[in-house]
């Protein structure tokens, strides 16, 4: 008979949707339920060298666990997580009876296997259940596999696990890895499969474990309603109400829809996670899902482009995230140096002493649309439309750096100044040096910061923005359309994404009056 057993891990792996934020009550009726779900592990969280916050799962000491563990018997097993490295092992406290913590997993990457044996030998000299959980493990060669297999046979900890990391997994790599494991592995040891859902396979992968599975011990991760960054894990609820239906499980399904309820719909309303184009190319690519999120946050490229720019991922650099290498496969992708003199010297002739407004797609072009009017009645300024061609705004000049949004405009009779980075330029186009216009920062092809880049070099010193809004954490309140909803965005960025844009209209109001006529999430002192 299949021993299949359960491990939700919704407070360690859902934790990166919220930064592990859940709120000391919500870790405490999560754990509850799921004790009463009578699941067979709860993963409490990280072990991690860190300041303790009790309101977070995450925490520096393992006697700091206990305060969130309730006091009656538990049916579950009660498991943490260390990232190798990022644990002292003088933090490793033998367990005693009132220590209530049960078993310890530790993930590590290839190149720490040299390394952390000894501290797995530390943790079950300690008392603690070992699980050991290599990530990436698709990119193993079968040897590689091998010689860590003889290894973990010489530790006997007690499972080991198949870490679908970047969830690019499909049913043929799943048995292969599976077979090669169960032959070489000791019968003793329980495997583990653990999985992100990019290609919506997880649930089925786990099926395909369940069924080829014999004789060893099963432990399945899971998250409550697949709570995960980017496209979510395999749902705790889901896995749960198979078990019962096909190997005699005795889970109760409503403690586990009671924690949805309660718990994780307000998170998911704040910051949503699940199924998405951009994460599918990452999997697709076999790249970690952050060089998927990087790109599409951007917002300036479409789909085709991004699943291009994926492939430039070099192999031995797919699995690890690495920011500054994807902005500069970003940068030299579309960095197509050209002398842009003529531009600039049309742009300062048209430009020299008009008054500027410059409409960017902020919602307030339409809740203010009174105010903007009777400005443009006043004033007669030269107006500038970033990145698109507004329906209620006669426009003199779109500019335009984006590729995605310039693929949208459907006018392009309107005079177009166009970066270089932009392909299928229109003849009637003045262009400009992409690379030219850039800033250091984080937006570092922000289009209101590259024109005011442009506007200092030509010596503009003024000018108006409307529709400048900053970023709104309700995604729909941000653009004039809901065409410019970026879904790619989490939460909890847009305050930073705000402060970073104010730094850097700061830079430029040194030199340029910038005004918002329209209300703006931004600010200049």
């Amino acid at each position: 008979m299949n021993d299949i057993k359960v491990l939700d891990c919704t407070l360690r792996d859902g934790g990166y949707v919220n930064k592990w934020d859940f709120g000391f009550k919500r870790i405490v009726k999560i754990l509850k339920n799921l004790n009463n779900a009578k699941i067979d592990y709860a993963e409490i969280g990280f072990l991690k060298d860190c300041e303790y916050d009790k309101e977070k799962s995450v925490f520096n000491e393992i006697k700091e666990i206990e305060n969130i563990l309730p006091e009656e018997s538990l049916y579950s097993k009660t498991v943490a997580m260390i990232v190798f490295g990022q644990f002292s092992k003088s933090k490793l406290v033998p367990k005693t009876p009132d220590i209530k913590l049960d078993s310890i997993r530790v993930t590590f990457k290839k190149h720490e296997i040299k390394d952390v044996f000894s501290y797995f030998k530390k943790i079950k000299d300690c008392g603690y259940e070992v699980f050991v959980n290599p990530t990436n493990i698709e990119t193993y060669s079968d040897s590689e596999l091998l010689d860590l297999i003889e290894k973990v046979n010489k530790l006997k900890p007690y499972g080991f696990s198949i870490v679908d990391t970047n969830g690019v997994l499909k049913e043929r790599n799943l048995q292969r890895l599976y077979y090669l494991i169960d032959n070489n592995l000791d019968e003793d040891i329980a495997l583990c499969f653990h999985s992100h859902n990019n290609l919506q396979l997880s649930f089925s992968n786990a099926q395909c474990l369940m069924k080829v599975n014999r004789n060893r011990q099963l432990i399945i991760d899971s998250t409550i309603f697949g709570m995960g960054r980017g496209a979510g894990n395999l749902c705790t609820e889901l896995l749960t109400e198979y078990i019962n239906d096909n190997y005699d499980g005795n889970y109760d399904i409503i403690p586990i829809l009671k924690i949805i309820d309660e718990q994780i719909n307000p998170i998911f309303a704040n910051t949503p996670w699940g199924y998405s184009v951009p994460y599918y190319l990452a999997a697709k690519n076999h790249c970690h899902p952050n060089y998927a999120k990087y790109l599409v946050e951007k917002q300036t490229v479409p789909v085709e482009v991004i699943n291009n720019l994926l492939k430039l991922v070099p192999n031995n650099k797919k699995s690890l995230y690495d920011t500054n290498l994807i902005r500069q496969i970003y940068l030299d992708n579309f960095s197509h140096k050209i002398d842009d003199t003529d531009t600039v010297k049309y742009l300062k002739e048209t430009l020299e002493g008009k008054d500027l407004l410059v409409i960017a797609p902020g919602k307030t072009l339409m809740q203010e649309q009174e105010k903007i009017d009777n400005y443009i009645k006043s004033e007669n300024p030269f107006i500038i439309s970033l990145n698109f061609d507004p329906e209620n705004y006669s426009q003199d000049l779109v500019f335009i750096t984006n590729l995605k949004r310039f693929s949208s405009i459907e006018n392009n009779d309107k005079p177009l100044v166009v970066t270089s980075n932009i392909e299928s330029i229109p003849q009637n186009a003045k262009l400009l040096n992409y690379s030219s216009y850039l800033n250091n920062s984080r937006m570092f092809d922000n289009t209101a910061l590259m024109l005011l880049k442009l506007l200092g070099k030509i010596g503009v010193k003024k000018v108006t923005f409307a529709g400048l809004d900053g970023f709104n954490t309700k995604t729909t309140e941000n653009y004039i359309s809901n065409e410019f909803v970026n879904n790619g965005k989490e939460g909890e960025e847009f305050d930073e994404r705000n402060q970073i844009m104010s730094e850097e209209l700061q830079k430029f109001a040194k030199k340029i009056d910038i005004k918002f006529l329209t209300k703006s999430q931004y600010t200049i002192n």
